[in-house]
């Protein structure tokens, strides 16, 4: 919430700017897609940090549901998210980015393998790692972490290059494509 402005601002006709407060929902023929919680801060300047709402997204369709956490801290909003929503069968979650310091907003790769095992789901895509360095770590570190703390678990992991896609419903055979890279 909080987010309307910006975008008619740059342009976007006022009747296509839906804002959801969290666990509010809007049905798009038989999906349904909540707004559910997340922790971190909103503004572009020194004096707007919480001005508008930061939100994670569940799209509950007929045979699947998919969990997008956004950028976010872990914390038991997760947990309630998985029993509220549960089980669900892809989740895309933020991996990197994290530094001690940051902890409430940015959580690091093991936060993120716990947060999808709060939500009760089969597949992890991890997201929000190796574009853009905003953290002192190595840009491949949070995916080499995070695929070691899965392993743990036994998490399916859905690690797809950058610009390949991947079918819902389909069996993906996940690469370590950035090792390849170093």
């Amino acid at each position: 919430m909080g987010i309307g402005a910006h975008l008619e601002h740059w342009g976007i006709p006022e009747n296509q700017i839906i804002e959801l407060d969290w666990w509010e929902k809007r049905n798009v023929g038989k999906v349904e897609i909540v707004c559910t919680p997340a922790v971190h801060y909103s503004g572009r300047g020194l004096l707007n940090g919480k001005s508008t709402l930061w939100a994670s997204w569940s799209v509950i369709g007929p045979e699947n549901k998919f969990f997008h956490s956004g950028d976010t801290g872990y914390s038991p909003h997760f947990a309630e998210i998985g029993e509220r929503l549960g089980p669900f069968d892809l989740t895309s979650i933020k991996v990197g980015a994290y530094d001690i310091t940051w902890e409430g907003i940015h959580m690091n790769p093991e936060k993120a393998v716990q947060a999808h095992l709060d939500l009760k789901a089969k597949r992890m895509l991890p997201i929000h790692w190796g574009t853009f360095n905003l953290a002192i770590h190595h840009w491949d570190e949070p995916i080499l972490r995070t695929v070691k703390s899965a392993k743990q678990y036994r998490i399916d992991l859905v690690t797809p290059k950058p610009g390949e896609v991947v079918v819902g419903g389909t069996t993906f055979v996940s690469e370590a494509w950035w090792e390849k890279v170093r």
